[in-house]
């Protein structure tokens, strides 16, 4: 009898584990989909915390541990490479103050920094507005290339004279003081202009004299080769900005005008009537403004 119950609980044991081996096996296959869709997750990365941030913060695997290291390691640099940026800033300002401050000191003009300029200008006198590029040479010495334009139309002494002038030349400057941003400064140089013009002329008819008779009038052209001499005060900016105010003075050393003719003819008359135009413009105010760099 008893050998009968020993065997009948030993066939109920081994139903009982198959039951409970059986009733575990669905969350074992379950179980084996979520493992390697984690694993796709955890594929490499650029950053290290952005592959670190694909970990639980319970896990303690080896690949957890490597990825949350790389990303300390990773933010560290960041931060050493952002503090090296920053000082190399703040140290690059430090020298741009001390510069200022020691050529403020000793007076340093700005424009020895900045040698090259752009302005434009205005003003009376040969032409009316225009634009000029310098260069400095020396903190005392600058050579500048102008261009500019004047449209004339006045009564003379001998009729009626229209011009439509383009003048270009170029000149040195002589900066009187070496030192500060405020300086007087003298120039010398040489232009040529070129011109359409209109000349209508007074018509008194022929004179009983036997003297020459008035001047032929119509279309032509013009031309000019002129000497020029300036005087004034120039300043200039930390920033680069520069300004100048200054008297201009040429002088025309040969003219020429030809009419609009088949011959070309060289009318003496216009002649006349042009140089007596660059006669009356020989002096003027020019303002000129403009940037160094």
């Amino acid at each position: 009898m008893k050998g009968h119950m020993e065997h009948v609980g030993g066939r109920r044991g081994r139903a009982l584990g198959m039951a409970a081996l059986l009733a575990a096996l669905p969350l074992v296959v379950a179980s084996s989909p979520a493992r390697a869709a984690v694993e796709v997750d955890h594929q490499g990365s650029d950053d290290g915390c952005a592959e670190a941030d694909t970990y639980f913060p319970e896990d303690e695997s080896p690949e957890a541990t490597r990825a949350r290291l790389r990303c300390r390691s990773e933010t560290f640099a960041r931060q050493l490479e952002e503090d090296r940026q920053r000082k190399e800033a703040e140290a690059e300002n430090q020298r741009d103050k001390n510069l200022q401050t020691w050529m403020k000191k000793q007076e340093i003009p700005v424009r020895v920094m900045r040698r090259n300029s752009v302005d434009l200008y205005g003003g009376g006198g040969l032409t009316s507005y225009g634009i000029a590029v310098g260069w400095l040479l020396l903190p005392v010495l600058e050579a500048e290339l102008w261009i500019g334009r004047r449209n004339v139309s006045q009564w003379i002494s001998t009729g009626y004279f229209q011009d439509s002038r383009t003048c270009a030349g170029g000149r040195f400057k002589w900066l009187v003081r070496s030192r500060g941003n405020l300086t007087p400064f003298a120039s010398i140089g040489a232009a040529d202009c070129w011109a359409n013009i209109s000349f209508e002329p007074y018509n008194f008819g022929v004179p009983q004299d036997g003297s020459a008779p008035p001047p032929t009038g119509g279309l032509g052209t013009a031309a000019a080769h002129l000497a020029t001499a300036s005087a004034g005060l120039t300043w200039m900016e930390k920033s680069g900005l520069r300004a100048s105010l200054e008297y201009v003075y040429t002088y025309a050393f040969y003219d020429q005008t030809t009419l609009d003719d088949a011959a070309r003819t060289q009318d003496a008359g216009m002649r006349a009537a042009w140089g007596q135009r660059l006669e009356s413009d020989r002096g003027g105010v020019r303002v000129q403004v403009g940037y160094g760099f």
